[in-house]
């Protein structure tokens, strides 16, 4: 009898010790498995990261060929001018070119839905611009090109368009060649509206703004606002109103800017108090967690850029908003923009 009773304590002492073993090998299971999650989703998000950097990075080559092409437009352009108005001086001849190849710039490659549709204009459709020199308006010929935007909005206007549509409609009027470059998982159509849209790897648009002069942590054009010690307010306002009544710090930064990146279009913006510097289109897409935090322009609690903008004489002045300002915060009032992928710096993250 005692012999059983001391198996019986024996078994007993094992079976709770087995239980303990369990618990233990159980915890130990659990907690590989979070590790392999985690892990499985940083490859996952490093993957995508990688293949949103090769969209990106094919888009920002087309985008560069487009912009050669605008080279010799400008030329074009300032030799008609020289032509056409002799009697005016070399600065006047400059900001007339100036305006009309920006103009074109705007008409053939628009930004926003907003660059093509004027609620001020009877027919709704937007008309170049006039620059007024001396009480004289200049105008530059409307494109073919925005003609074809204009049909594509009349088209779908009621449909609610991305602005991110207008991306694709770019590249195939201005360089249709690089669409060969893009694979289907790139590509993503609106069945709504019959618009295409290059997308990220996460299956979000990715967007276009086409001059960003307030842009900071480029590679491709001047930090002004590193260059000012400007940190962005979570008020927008406050933003546009540093940015268009620049106190020392922010004038010293645009002339430096000036000077160590000169705006090829704009030879004579220094000498009439403006600074101007390069300026490079920005492509950039929302990143992991989805948020575009890489702003424009706030309008009716929908992020997209409102243009065109004018400054002085009605000139088109790319510098007039600080498009590019990074916008969006954390509750701890930190920006939150650091995840965003874009073009100015393909080799990491904002």
């Amino acid at each position: 009898m005692r012999r059983n009773h001391e198996r019986l304590q024996v078994s007993a002492s094992r079976q709770a010790f087995t239980l303990v073993e369990m618990l233990i090998v159980s915890a130990i299971i659990v907690i590989l498995i979070t590790l392999t999650l985690v892990a499985t989703n940083m490859a996952t998000n490093s993957a995508k990261e990688a293949k949103t950097r090769s969209t990106i990075q094919k888009l920002d080559t087309a985008m560069q060929q487009i912009f050669e092409a605008y080279d010799d437009k400008f030329r074009i352009i300032q030799n008609k001018v020289n032509r056409d108005y002799p009697a005016l001086d070399e600065e006047l001849r400059q900001k007339i070119a100036t305006h009309f190849i920006r103009d074109t710039m705007r008409m053939e490659m628009p930004q926003s839905w907003a660059e093509i549709y004027d609620s001020t204009n009877p027919d709704h459709r937007l008309s170049p611009i006039p620059i007024t020199l001396g009480g004289n308006p200049y105008f530059v010929d409307a494109t073919p090109v925005f003609e074809y935007y204009w049909n594509e909005y009349e088209r779908v206007k009621n449909k609610k368009p991305s602005r991110a549509a207008l991306l694709f409609l770019i590249i195939q009027n201005l360089n249709p060649e690089a669409l060969e470059a893009f694979h289907g998982s790139e590509i993503q159509y609106d069945g709504d509206t019959g618009l295409f849209e290059f997308v990220d790897a996460w299956g979000n648009p990715i967007h276009f703004l086409r001059w960003a002069p307030a842009f900071p942590g480029s590679d491709l054009q001047p930090d002004v606002l590193a260059l000012a010690g400007y940190v962005p307010k979570t008020d927008r306002a406050q933003n546009e109103n540093w940015w268009k009544t620049p106190g020392a710090s922010l004038s010293d930064a645009m002339e430096q800017a000036s000077q160590d990146y000169p705006d090829v279009l704009d030879l004579f913006g220094t000498q009439d108090g403006s600074p101007r510097w390069f300026l490079y289109p920005l492509i950039y897409s929302a990143g992991p967690d989805g948020k575009y935090d890489i702003t424009s322009e706030q309008v009716d609690g929908d992020d997209k850029p409102v243009s065109p903008k004018v400054g002085a004489d009605g000139i088109l002045d790319p510098f007039a908003f600080p498009y590019g300002m990074p916008g969006d915060f954390s509750g701890n009032g930190k920006l939150n923009h650091f995840d965003n992928i874009h073009n100015h710096r393909l080799n990491k993250s904002f």
